[in-house]
């Protein structure tokens, strides 16, 4: 007769005893300082999380991360108000970073979960631990921020070696208006947040920059004269919507020609035109901004056609009207320089 050995019932107790979720505290839950001790901040970033299964208590941990770099990142901004001219008015904005995309940045070197998920058994959850490695993750964001640092200290420094007066207020314009870009400054925050130590030591040029800019663009503007050479101008109303435009960008403007940074030839074409209603002006005018270097900016300028019984009439709206054209072109002209 054969002799059977029955395994089932051992088996069964591993397989229940495997089954049983370990609900002793990881090393890193033992006590409250605990997940600091085992995941210094100098070196990790790192939370906790819960949920109803292991995976949810991981998803929850790397939620938890990702809701500290965000407040973090707002709460250093926070500092920050970064303003901006539009049509000569200054503006202040403050860009942040959400949650959303604080996830997809850290997505880029992902989250690792620490060993010793556990189950509470008087609260019926998971607990696990998430964290990042600074300097593993620096690694992999670093060429990012280098990127950053290198679009605008080309520019800071391209503003620094100009010799001409005018064209040098407008490349530091350039370097102020990436810095305030939102990739730049939610790259140099994430950074700073993500690894203080390397962004401290690998980017002071940036930040020794940052600080003397205004100061180097208020000195460049005081240097930065203009005249504006209007020799048709019907009431003064070219040049002074040329020169208007001028002192709210910070710039003087000189009523001597010989040793101003740079001169605004305007010239008009009224167009007048002689009918029995009265009199038509279709005006144009070009203008050309020239600097010790050359041409800064240049272009032309089509009116309205303007009509009125009398000449003085017709010719000032002609002219109100090309002014407020011809200024808006010249805000957009140099803009697209910054």
């Amino acid at each position: 007769m054969k002799t059977f050995v029955w395994h089932v019932p051992l088996a069964a107790l591993v397989f229940a005893a495997c089954a049983t979720p370990p609900d002793a505290p990881a090393p890193w839950a033992q006590t409250p300082q605990a997940l600091r001790q085992i995941f210094p901040d100098s070196e990790y970033i790192a939370q906790r999380g819960r949920g109803k299964t292991p995976q949810a208590a991981e998803a929850d941990a790397a939620a938890q991360i990702a809701r500290y770099i965000t407040s973090q990142v707002n709460t250093t901004q926070g500092y920050r108000i970064f303003s901006t001219q539009i049509n000569g008015q200054e503006t202040e904005k403050l860009e942040t970073i959400n949650e959303a995309a604080v996830k997809t940045e850290i997505d880029l070197f992902g989250i690792r979960y620490a060993d010793g998920a556990f189950y509470d058994t008087a609260r019926r959850e998971w607990h696990a631990a998430a964290y990042i490695e600074r300097d593993e993750a620096w690694q992999v964001y670093a060429p990012r921020i280098q990127t950053q640092a290198d679009s605008f200290l080309n520019l800071y420094n391209a503003a620094e070696q100009e010799d001409d007066a005018f064209r040098k207020v407008l490349r530091y314009e350039a370097a102020r208006s990436y810095s305030t870009q939102a990739e730049f400054i939610n790259t140099f925050t994430f950074g700073q947040i993500l690894h203080p130590v390397n962004m401290n030591t690998g980017y002071a040029a940036v930040r020794s920059a940052l600080a003397a800019l205004p100061q180097k663009t208020d000195n460049a503007k005081r240097g930065a004269t203009v005249y504006i050479d209007c020799t048709a101008d019907f009431e003064e109303r070219i040049t002074q919507a040329f020169s208007d435009y001028f002192s709210s960008q910070g710039f003087a403007v000189t009523k001597v020609r010989a040793g101003a940074a740079a001169v605004c030839a305007v010239t008009v074409t009224e167009g007048e035109q002689k009918r029995e209603l009265g009199i038509f002006y279709y005006p144009s005018l070009r203008a050309e901004l020239r600097g010790t270097s050359g041409v800064l900016a240049s272009f032309t300028v089509q009116g309205e056609r303007a009509q009125a019984v009398t000449p003085d009439v017709a010719k000032r709206l002609a002219y109100t009207a090309l002014a407020e054209s011809a200024r808006l072109e010249l805000a957009a002209q140099l803009n697209t320089q910054n």
